[in-house]
């Protein structure tokens, strides 16, 4: 920004044109000096303005591709980890609907003992399916007591659920065969019946083998599930922080950028606004051609002493001024008004004694002294007289 302002300077100093040592200063080679230099700085100003959006809109750019590209990544990741664990799954889950439609073909268990005397404390037979109720010799329709369905009859005499006919009721008997389902088929009744020897599959192998299969394929397709889950959960961390990172960059250059345009831009516009108290001051200074070059400096600092005074007083009122503040507000608005009055009335000697009761409380600030350097090059460049304004 510093190289963009120089060459704003250089093109404002080329465009002017120095007139031979000890020859009068031409008023309008002055002011047409200052109107270049105003014109180089709106230049500046609006290309600087141009470049500052050009900036935010190739950060924005950034952001966006950045987004994209996460995004992207994302998508590949998580059709990744669909592609590796979706078979998996799904095999695992052919083979537990396989091994459960094997198990339902040889869930048949034999009594081996009567479980009403010898395992009344694990009612084993609660989790036995009820077969369908008989009529017994006298016409009595008899069914399994303590079974899980409606065919099942709690205690002899029990009304029958279906029907609504009272019937007698029978306890599994050694030979019997019964079916459990594969839900209940890994209680630890069931289990302990088996180990113990009072039930016995009918095909021990293909009863045991088929609901382990499905057992030991529900976990894994529960591991797989999860390590799916951690895949896709990771890939949307990874995408997160990816465009969390992009965006933190963003800002950090974003705010890098405001600095850097404010800064500039002040600059700009502070050399703006000396382009324009220096027009002032050389339409007043015209007035004495024969004195210019001192006038000019003393209306160019009354113009910007003017200025500053009136910022003061036009400052809005804060609460927070004490008597003695108030007491210098009143001093100030008094000379902003003497000030607006010679502004009217323009004499030199006038503006000269505006300059001395102001003093140097504006003249030694920076943003003074930095215009003032700009201002002196260019009249000198310009007049070949070196320019004293304090």
């Amino acid at each position: 920004m510093r190289i963009r302002l120089v060459l704003a300077l250089v093109v404002a100093l080329i465009g002017t044109s120095a007139i031979p040592a000890n020859a009068a200063t031409n008023p309008k080679v002055v002011t047409a000096a200052f109107k270049n230099l105003l014109s180089v700085t709106g230049d500046s100003l609006e290309q600087l303005e141009q470049k500052y959006e050009a900036d935010i809109d190739a950060l924005d750019a950034t952001l966006v591709a950045a987004t994209s590209a996460a995004d992207s990544t994302l998508d590949q990741e998580l059709q990744a980890a669909t592609s590796l664990y979706a078979p998996q799954i799904a095999a695992a889950n052919k083979k537990i609907e396989d091994a459960k439609a094997i198990f339902s073909a040889n869930n048949k268990l034999t009594i081996q003992r009567s479980l009403f005397s010898s395992a009344d404390k694990d009612r084993v037979w609660q989790y036995f399916i009820c077969p369908k109720p008989k009529i017994n010799e006298a016409g009595w329709t008899i069914a399994k007591r303590y079974c899980n369905n409606d065919y099942g009859y709690e205690k002899f005499g029990d009304q029958n659920k279906v029907t609504g006919m009272t019937v007698g009721g029978e306890d599994w008997q050694p030979g019997d065969q019964a079916e459990v389902s594969f839900e209940n088929s890994s209680k630890s009744y069931i289990l302990d019946a088996i180990a113990y020897g009072w039930v016995i599959p009918v095909n021990l192998s293909l009863y045991d083998t088929s609901r382990l299969t499905v057992k030991s394929e529900t976990n894994r397709v529960n591991d797989l599930t999860l390590l799916n889950g951690k895949a896709r959960t990771s890939a949307q961390t990874k995408r997160d922080n990816a465009v969390a990172l992009a965006a933190k960059t963003r800002d950090q250059a974003v705010a890098d950028l405001d600095e850097a345009f404010e800064t500039a831009k002040a600059k700009l516009e502070a050399q703006e606004t000396a382009a324009n108290l220096a027009l002032l001051a050389a339409k007043r200074a015209a007035k004495d051609p024969s004195n210019f070059d001192k006038a000019f400096a003393v209306a160019y600092k009354f113009e910007y002493n003017l200025k500053m005074v009136g910022e003061i007083a036009d400052a809005a009122w804060t609460g927070d001024w004490t008597f003695r503040t108030i007491d210098s507000i009143i001093k100030v608005n008094k000379l902003a008004s003497i000030g607006d009055g010679i502004a009217s009335r323009y004499s030199y000697s006038s503006a000269n004694s505006f300059n001395k009761a102001v003093g140097n409380a504006f003249t030694n600030e920076p943003d003074f002294r930095a215009a003032l350097k700009v201002l002196t090059a260019i009249y000198k460049k310009t007049t070949n007289t070196t320019l004293k304004v304090v």
